[in-house]
């Protein structure tokens, strides 16, 4: 799914990245980030050039950004960039949050955000992504510390601030998070665990395709002469449901004994919550079965360790899993994801009218 980044000179739209990111515009402000221009992303055809994955992110995006649907069904998304002088990174405040980025001459590449998402700690390529849930000016002092450690260690900052530096810099990242995770590095390190992860994943997206194909067999059910589903003999409707549960016991009982998470398209396995814990450096989180950022089903609680590797500016993390699932975790997330349980719902509801209106 290819993104177009475009410099945004409507006024109309301004103003309205302003209005809604007013706090956090301030904040950025207050931290000596001054304003380099308005941007958008623009999502050809509403994300259909990647399938189901690609209407669902759009969708979930939407009602969360200034955004905007075009005659062509293109979905535009709007954006204030900021930047810090001092210390030459950019910043932009979205749904989710904030990323900062730098980059330096010899292309490394550091970003810091104030949410939860996944680490990058890859010294082949020298990008190295922290990323967990705290205020701005954590994450800021975070990223602050990071740059000035890279610096001491003879690093230099690239200092030609400019927008297509900044688009170079989210497509680097972009590209870098939607490679595909089976590169030789991670199968020497765990072949077994990568090939069960792959196979879950597989698994879980048959099941979710299973669930829209079942869809025009309920429909053959209630209107078996229907031009649009006449052909719709196999298999049945119990079989399809049976096929659907089997996928997904396969893939929650992969999911239980892989070691670290994994999507593919973004399906497979997630860590969605971050409970506090009395050691700084620890906190609990649990997998989860996920499609794009849509929680599904939850597979085990773990602890998880920050360990500080000295020398190497960067975090690794070891994780350690607990006997029981943590429900108040899990009760917390899923009504964080209401909406997307929501929008999930209403895709497939509104294919099943679909269906049925062409039969009417």
């Amino acid at each position: 799914m290819a993104i177009e980044y475009q410099q945004a000179t409507q006024k109309e739209m301004q103003g309205r990245v302003r209005h809604k990111y007013k706090a956090t515009i301030d904040e950025l402000s207050s931290l000596n980030f001054d304003e380099l221009c308005f941007f958008s992303e623009t999502t050809p055809a509403f994300g259909l050039s990647n399938g189901l994955l690609g209407v669902l992110g759009v969708i979930a995006a939407l009602p969360n950004e200034v955004s905007k649907i075009e005659s062509d069904f293109s979905a535009r998304l709007f954006f204030l960039l900021m930047v810090s002088r001092e210390y030459d990174t950019y910043v932009s405040p979205f749904g989710l949050g904030v990323k900062f980025y730098t980059s330096f001459t010899d292309g490394t590449f550091v970003i810091t955000a104030n949410f939860d998402s996944p680490p990058i700690n890859d010294d082949r390529e020298k990008i190295y992504k922290f990323a967990r849930a705290s205020s701005i000016e954590s994450a800021w002092k975070h990223h602050q510390s990071r740059v000035e450690q890279l610096i001491a260690a003879g690093k230099q900052k690239r200092y030609n601030l400019s927008f297509h530096d900044f688009v170079r810099l989210t497509k680097q990242e972009d590209n870098y998070m939607l490679r595909p995770k089976f590169a030789a590095p991670a199968i020497t390190r765990d072949l077994f665990s990568t090939i069960l992860s792959g196979i879950g994943s597989a698994s879980l997206f048959a099941s979710v395709a299973l669930m829209f194909w079942s869809l025009p067999r309920i429909v053959h059910n209630l209107y078996p002469a229907c031009w649009f589903v006449r052909n719709v003999n196999k298999p049945s409707l119990p079989i399809i449901f049976l096929l659907i549960l089997a996928c997904i016991a396969i893939s929650w009982f992969l999911a239980r004994i892989q070691k670290v998470p994994l999507t593919v398209d973004g399906v497979g396995t997630r860590f969605f919550g971050r409970s506090p814990s009395p050691d700084s450096h620890e906190y609990v989180s649990t997998k989860w079965l996920a499609i794009v950022l849509i929680p599904l089903l939850p597979v085990r609680s773990y602890r998880i360790v920050e360990e500080d590797l000295k020398g190497q500016q960067r975090l690794s993390y070891s994780i350690h899993p607990l006997e029981k699932l943590d429900w108040a975790q899990i009760r917390e997330t899923m009504w964080k994801s209401i909406v997307g349980y929501i929008i999930l719902m209403l895709l497939m509801l509104g294919f099943g009218a679909w269906a049925l209106w062409e039969c009417m």
